[in-house]
């Protein structure tokens, strides 16, 4: 059956081939263009290129038997460079002057036909168990960096509507990253140096795509309702309000003044930057976003290799050879990666800039911290204290501390279900101490604010009416709002428009299915173990999940549901465990798709929506 597959899939290029050729000659060029047949001299190119491809495919078919690493690299280069300028066509202006729409005007269905024949013999390769060139992923990196260099720098200089200042330097500094993180890699020094020349990459690859991502949306400078930066200038002022908000939507009305509704640590943060840069307006908070989503791509990095190879981690594999990397545990922290930086709303939360969605991207850093705390062993205060420092951006992610205490106790050698009473309430207790204390800030901050311990300021912000009243009615949390809640995180499906009159992609501004979003989420669900550390880790799931059912709000206005975000770690962790040891086709391309459609719900968000 596998060989029988095979065969078709090496069918397909070739079909590919000859129904390209007839497209191109199917409709006669212009008069005073006219060589030969009706056709023009570079429609005749086109043709003869085509031609050349199709028996190309015709050669491949005849070895489709035969193992050919080389191919992998035709694959990447032709695939890659079809595909961008295909995107980038796509991309409105009205600039004639502008080559990347010509260019797949006039070769368009040769460019269809190398995507689709690359992916077809990408996958023949893979069925027929030729393992990719070495190289080969550092290869794909590279050529997709350079090709996207050579075509945004095009655009940028002959559309005046695209602003990419510092592409060129974005760009370098990838490619450098990726060649001292492969040179690392390839070298005689410790996993450590491996996995921290590896943790820099994905900083640089993290910040880079998401800062890229916002320029071509148009989201350079800081936008309305950003308020963390002004909220840090009025810290240095000794002021728990806002001096003087550039608007008043989503704050908080009191006593004649507004306020940030949300617990206080993002803009405590910004206080170095606004003293060094002088100003709040000086603090590009498009940039600062973008520099945590860079982080958080690190962190998360660093914290699934860390799961494979630290002794006694949940994950752990033991070295059976010289390599620094156990199995394919290397393949699989990268893959989990790219799919939660890229497949999921983090990349959109990275481009916005503005306050709910810093708050969030933050808690992201600190939940990973603080399960790093736990895998280095680190005293379990520390654990607490990054626990608490994401709740004063989010409250509602204390169930992550289950987490980290199934991880302890794996760690301990405590079978379940046994376990050792006293050290178990001892760390208990000093890993909940700063939980306890950041609650308990976070209340004297509320009263500092309203006069009351308990208001929190969400029943009378200044927001979407339909929230306001929800809150007011029914409370921050009833079992009212289940409904609402599960039909955006597991069953709303984004309209396809196909009228041409808009862009095809238009989902609800609520989000859609996290299902949908983010597929090879499925392979969570085959990570049920028999020890603490599954136990942990699906409880504090579980109880997000079902905190998150009953919250008074489905996220408001966003590109997918944002909130499977404050569970970013633990779904991360189960998703590697469910992989088996083994990153297969299915979940790379379930992954690719999840990426795909995250870059399609971003361009829809900023420019697609009517």
């Amino acid at each position: 059956m596998k060989r029988l597959t095979n065969d078709i899939i090496y069918i397909i290029p070739i079909l590919c081939g000859v129904c390209s050729f007839a497209a191109l000659l199917s409709a006669p060029s212009e008069e005073k263009n006219a060589l030969f047949f009706g056709l023009s001299g570079l429609r005749l190119v086109l043709a003869a290129f085509t031609l050349a491809f199709t028996v190309f495919s015709c050669f491949l078919y005849r070895n489709r038997r035969k193992k050919m690493p080389a191919l992998y690299y035709l694959c990447a280069a032709g695939g890659i460079t079809a595909a961008q300028i295909l995107l980038f066509s796509r991309f409105p202006t009205d600039d004639t002057r502008n080559m990347i729409p010509l260019i797949a005007d006039r070769a368009g269905p040769l460019l269809w036909c190398i995507l689709l024949s690359s992916l077809c013999w990408y996958t023949a390769l893979r069925l027929c168990g030729a393992e990719p060139p070495r190289y080969f992923g550092a290869f794909s990196a590279s050529a997709a960096v350079i090709v996207y260099w050579l075509i945004s720098t095009h655009m940028a200089a002959i559309c005046w509507n695209v602003r990419l200042d510092g592409n060129t330097a974005y760009c370098a500094a990838l490619l450098f990253c990726l060649a001292l993180w492969q040179l690392v890699l390839n070298s005689g020094m410790s996993r450590g140096w491996k996995t921290a020349a590896g943790c820099l990459f994905f900083i640089v690859l993290g910040f880079s795509v998401t800062r890229i991502t916002g320029m071509w949306m148009g989201r350079v400078e800081t936008p309305p309702k950003a308020y963390w930066n002004e909220l840090a200038e009025s810290f240095l002022n000794g002021r728990l309000d806002l001096m003087h908000p550039d608007g008043f939507h989503d704050l908080t009305q009191y006593g004649g003044k507004w306020y940030v509704p949300n617990p206080p640590l993002p803009g405590i943060l910004l206080i170095p930057w606004v003293l060094l840069l002088g100003s709040a307006e000086a603090v590009n908070m498009c940039i600062y976003s973008a520099v945590i989503a860079g982080i958080n791509a690190g962190l998360l990095f660093l914290m699934l290799v860390l799961c494979f190879t630290g002794e006694g981690a949940p994950l752990y594999m033991p070295v059976s050879d010289d390599s620094a990397y156990p199995g394919n545990s290397l393949n699989i922290a990268v893959w989990v990666t790219v799919l939660f930086i890229f497949g999921t709303d983090h990349l959109w939360l990275g481009t916005t800039g503005q306050m709910w969605f810093i708050s969030q991207l933050l808690v992201g850093s600190f939940t990973i911290l603080a399960f790093l705390c736990v895998l280095c062993r680190f005293p379990p205060v520390w654990a607490g204290i990054s626990l608490g420092l994401g709740m004063l951006c989010r409250p509602n992610i204390f169930p992550i501390w289950l987490c980290l205490l199934g991880l302890w106790l794996y760690q301990e050698n405590s079978g379940f279900p046994r376990f050792h009473l006293k050290k178990t309430l001892q760390w208990s207790l000093k890993s909940a101490a700063p939980v306890i204390f950041s609650v308990l800030l976070q209340l004297l901050y509320n009263k500092l604010r309203f006069d009351s311990w308990t208001d929190f300021g969400y029943v009378t912000i200044n927001g979407a009416d339909w929230i306001l009243r929800s809150v007011q009615e029914y409370g921050m949390f009833h079992p009212y709002f289940i409904k609402t809640n599960a039909k955006v995180m597991l069953f709303e499906l984004p309209g396809l428009d196909f009228s041409g009159t808009r862009f095809f992609f238009q989902p609800h501004v609520s989000g859609y299915s996290i299902v949908l979003m983010t597929p090879p989420l499925i392979y969570a669900f085959r990570s049920f173990r028999k020890n603490w550390f599954s136990l942990g880790t699906w409880a504090s799931v579980l109880l997000s999940v079902g905190m998150l059912l009953l919250y008074h709000n489905t996220g408001a206005e966003q590109v997918g549901y944002r909130y499977l975000l404050d569970i970013l770690m633990p779904l991360s962790l189960l998703t590697a465990d469910g992989l088996r040891g083994k990153v297969s086709l299915f979940f790379k391309l379930l992954t690719v798709f999840a990426i795909v459609l995250s870059f399609t719900a971003i361009y829809w968000w900023y420019l697609g929506r009517v």
